[in-house]
């Protein structure tokens, strides 16, 4: 019986709709990780405290250490609610996302195109090895991506909703914990990613980052 042919796989999926997807999603994560930074980092509030304290008396005030928490904490509140909110837009990019997947022809799902892309692998030719090496690992960060995105929304809705649902009250802090690692993870990828679309951008692949946008091939 024949080797059926090993058929080369394209890495990239240019439609209009995976495009919207990847840019707002983009934004999203970015706005989340720029209310963690402002709220663990920026926004300490006991570090803030003495800054409150001296730009009080520098007007004359005397404002105490228990005041100057209050504030920080006010400060802090209102960041987990921007945190919050560009979540639940992130868990609706999300939910779009799947619809796409759910809906689009079968040759545009990403499972399609991972098993095609693994089947490439596996019957390329041997000159043809590297690229079916690089088109396979592509699609597999794709799917590590997918699935921290996925982790990360649905811990994030459940530690939205965990004051007021008792069974997620009772797993909060289990579910935090893999929250925050899901995130340390989804910052290395970002930064892989970036590093790699870069670094094909300069080299092998041309255009890329315009194809992203324009969707012209």
């Amino acid at each position: 019986m024949p080797t059926p042919a090993a058929t080369p796989v394209s890495t990239h999926d240019y439609s209009a709709p995976l495009r919207v997807w990847h840019w707002g999603n983009a934004l999203l994560v970015l706005g989340q990780l720029i209310t963690i930074l402002f709220i663990k980092v920026i926004v300490k509030p006991k570090a803030l405290v003495p800054e409150f304290q001296a730009a009080a008396a520098q007007h004359g005030g005397n404002l105490s250490k228990e005041q100057g928490m209050s504030i920080a904490h006010l400060l802090s509140e209102r960041l987990w609610d921007w945190h919050i909110a560009i979540g639940l837009a992130l868990a609706s990019f999300w939910a779009y996302w799947l619809v796409l997947q759910l809906t689009a022809p079968a040759e545009r799902r990403f499972t399609t195109r991972l098993v095609a892309a693994a089947r490439y692998y596996r019957l390329a030719p041997p000159a043809e090895h590297p690229d079916a090496r690089h088109a396979l690992l592509a699609k597999l960060t794709y799917a590590a991506f997918y699935l921290f995105i996925s982790v990360m929304v649905l811990t994030g809705l459940a530690l939205t909703w965990a004051d007021d649902v008792t069974w997620l009250h009772s797993m909060e802090h289990s579910v935090k914990e893999v929250h925050n690692v899901t995130m340390y993870l989804l910052i290395a990828f970002v930064v892989v990613h970036i590093v790699g679309v870069v670094w094909a951008e300069l080299t092998k692949d041309h255009g890329l980052i315009s194809r992203m946008v324009s969707g012209e091939k």
